[in-house]
């Protein structure tokens, strides 16, 4: 089984991490790939990818507009911001 930040709690307690920003930053903590094993799972420092958290069923329509403009304006003169409102 993979997940993506599950059970931050136990990560806490293995990691010795007390800060909540330290905890969902971690990885300006530990180096990528400094793991800690707890039973049958394990808690791993990773880079997230756009594709973890923005899959391309979503916002594939989105990719494909920003490398059309990449393509035609260069990398560095397009940036996406987004605002959510809840």
């Amino acid at each position: 089984m993979h997940g993506r930040n599950t059970d931050l709690t136990r990560f806490a307690e293995l990691s010795g991490l007390t800060d909540p920003r330290q905890i969902y930053s971690a990885g300006s903590v530990f180096p990528e790939n400094t793991e800690w094993p707890d039973g049958d799972r394990l808690f791993r420092v990773g880079r997230l990818r756009r594709k973890d958290v923005m899959p391309d069923n979503e916002w594939g329509a989105v990719w494909s507009v920003m490398r059309t403009l990449a393509n035609l304006h260069g990398e560095e003169g397009v940036r996406l911001v987004v605002w959510f409102d809840g």
